[in-house]
């Protein structure tokens, strides 16, 4: 069961900006950033260089370092 209640675990693997990433669960978005970067979270890039990340990625690494 994931914390935020999202409707559909579709929601959970949309590829997202760390911006989104980070406004959707109310992070600072540096630190999305900066886990990205350090690989603590996977990436996606989809055709251009920037880069995506799953809400189910971040929330997965949350739990697990709580």
């Amino acid at each position: 069961m994931n914390p935020l209640n999202f409707s559909s675990s579709e929601e959970l693997d949309r590829l997202r900006t760390y911006k989104q990433a980070a406004s959707i669960l109310g992070l600072p978005y540096f630190k999305v950033q900066r886990a990205a970067l350090q690989g603590l979270i996977p990436t996606y890039s989809i055709f251009n260089s920037r880069r995506y990340v799953t809400l189910r990625d971040i929330i997965a690494r949350l739990s697990h370092t709580a």
